[in-house]
């Protein structure tokens, strides 16, 4: 997009609304306008009545009258910066509340190809620089520019000679200021391209700081973190200087007005065509304009710098979701829960195909497991069913209805999932386990792990249910993180349970336990899990051999031994029989 087409956009997306509060805003404008200019026109009668003519009532009545014309200013400046600001920020919470609606709604395969320290980066800094464009750009230069009509009319009313020689640094300063701010466009994307580098580098190191411990890494990390701080510095600096530019320029432009006015109106005034008092008025009046001369001098290089957080958010917004509800999409009607793949195949965005015409028939309220070589393609199969993928070929159908027709809500609602990388909030335990039914009940809550086998070891906690496990769980153990997520999947009572190697980093004493917890999860629930360790699916009632993306082999734990083929060999490395 380019500049017209953004503005448009964001003027008919966020500005657009707040109309009636922009009146509102202008009149205050007005308002602030005139007193600015009333303080210059005061002037005048000043030298005149008290100065030259020594008239005492004039003594009383021009200092109050400028007393009240600074109040007046004063007042009408300061709601309409409050009146600005609110607006403003509506306006940031309005992009990120889109900007977090448009992740969370995003496909994962999005997801999954952009790093979280881009989107912090979006949410924090773009954000920020597209606020500025509404507050202090689109808003505040409304301001300056009825400020800056009233004190040119001011001006032109005591002399229009002087006015034409006085407003010559107007179109000086806009083509000064169009140079600065296509600089100023290129220099803010790169800053916030730095600070996207940065924010993902931060977010690296804080996911691995065990493992960079452990290999001492400490000094080339912070000799690679140092050099991406000095990128993102050198670049700000780059734009500070930019954004600067403009200042010197206009310092100097109106030294020279001013000069030229001073001369000119010296020459008339001693010819006799410019009275001392009007001329002292004009001076003032051109001395209050400089702020918004200034001030509009700056508006192109602000622009092109919100420009360029607006085209990255845009990029953003734009994205195409592919996962989503169709036209005459209707509810999942749950029967058996019968899953079936219908010659199925998939591939990932720019990769390889990961399945290859796969047919699988799961019997409502069986246990069917997957089982094949790493990278085969099992947990490809598991994120099929509830969505997170669509296949390139094929379909699957849930009890004769195909899934790409039913509401996502209905479709996840109706699955669980576990798996080996457990996701717990930063918060206590029952807010944890309440995710998946926030109406659930304390007894409920107290049911779900007493049969995921963690009620006993969070009693014994301090604080309980209400104790804090930290960022993803830091303050407990694998088994325990692992049980406290079996019960938050027994509390969503779904009808299909997907287990993904939900035991593979456990000990075998947890194992046990947390093996106990998932058979009281999935007892009469429609499973499907891939496991690591095949003790863990000896009696499962069908398992699926997948590899290369292709099912090779099915049957029970029994007939697949018979075979003496790949499933064979599989659990005689873990010496199986």
């Amino acid at each position: 997009m380019n500049k017209l087409q953004l503005s448009k956009r964001i003027y008919r997306t966020q500005i657009k609304k707040y109309i009636p509060d922009l009146i509102i805003i202008v009149i205050f404008m007005i308002i602030n306008g005139a007193a600015t200019a009333g303080v210059a026109w005061l002037l005048d009668p000043a030298i005149k009545k008290i100065f030259i003519e020594k008239d005492k009532l004039y003594l009383y009545l021009i200092p109050a009258a400028i007393v009240v014309t600074f109040l007046v200013r004063s007042v009408s400046l300061y709601l309409t910066r409050i009146q600005t600001i609110n607006i403003s920020y509506k306006i940031k919470e309005s992009i990120q509340k889109n900007l977090a609606e448009k992740i969370l709604y995003s496909d994962l395969a999005y997801i999954h190809d952009n790093h979280s320290g881009k989107f912090i980066s979006n949410f924090t800094e773009d954000t920020s620089k597209l606020q500025n464009v509404t507050q202090t750009v689109a808003l505040n230069s409304t301001k300056e520019i009825i400020s800056l009509f009233f004190l040119i009319a001011l001006m032109i009313s005591k002399d229009i000679y002087l006015s034409m020689l006085a407003l010559t640094i107007i179109p000086i300063a806009a083509i000064m200021s169009k140079k600065l701010g296509k600089r100023m466009g290129k220099a803010v994307f790169g800053v916030l391209e730095a600070n996207e580098e940065f924010t993902k580098y931060l977010s690296e190191i804080l996911k691995s700081v065990t493992l960079i411990k452990i290999f001492q890494g400490e000094k080339g990390e912070m000799s690679k973190l140092g050099k991406v701080i000095k990128n993102w510095i050198q670049k700000s600096m780059k734009v500070e200087k930019t954004r600067l530019g403009s200042a010197p320029m206009m310092e100097v432009l109106t030294g020279f007005a001013v000069a030229l006015v001073v001369f000119a109106g010296g020459y008339r005034s001693m010819n006799g065509q410019l009275e001392v008092g009007a001329f002292f008025s004009f001076l003032t009046a051109l001395m209050l304009a400089y702020q918004p001369v200034r001030a509009l001098a700056g508006i192109n290089v602000a622009l092109n710098e919100g420009f360029s957080a607006a085209t990255r958010i845009f990029k953003i917004l734009d994205v195409q979701t592919l996962i989503k509800n169709s036209i005459n999409a209707s509810k999942l009607q749950i029967g058996e829960g019968n899953i079936q793949f219908h010659n199925v195949s998939m591939r990932y965005k720019n990769g390889p195909r990961v399945l290859n015409n796969v047919n699988l028939n799961v019997k409502g309220k069986s246990k069917v497991a997957l089982v094949g070589s790493s990278g085969g393609g099992k947990t490809t199969v598991l994120n099929l069913i509830p969505r997170f993928y669509d296949p390139g070929e094929g379909y699957i159908s849930i009890d004769n209805q195909k899934i790409s027709e039913v509401t996502l809500e209905s479709l996840r609602k109706e699955i669980a999932l576990v798996s080996q990388d457990i996701v717990l909030f930063d918060d206590t335990i029952k807010n944890n386990l309440i995710f998946a039914n926030t109406v659930a009940s304390d007894e409920e809550i107290i049911n779900a792990c007493i049969k995921a086998n963690c009620h006993n070891f969070i009693s014994e906690m301090k604080d309980g249910y209400n104790t804090v496990v930290g960022e993803n769980g830091v303050k407990l153990s694998g088994g325990q993180k692992q049980r406290i997520s079996i019960a938050r999947a027994i509390l969503k009572n779904s009808s299909i349970i997907l287990l993904d190697e939900a035991t593979s980093a456990l000990d075998t004493e947890s194992e046990k336990i947390v093996q106990e917890a998932m058979n009281n999860l999935s007892e009469d629930k429609t499973t499907v899990t891939i496991a690591h360790r095949l003790s863990t699916i000896k009696n499962s009632d069908l398992i699926y051999v997948i590899d290369k993306g292709m099912v090779v082999e099915k049957g029970t734990h029994e007939e697949l031994l018979n075979l003496n083929g790949i499933y064979r060999k599989l659990c005689d490395q873990q010496t199986l029989n």
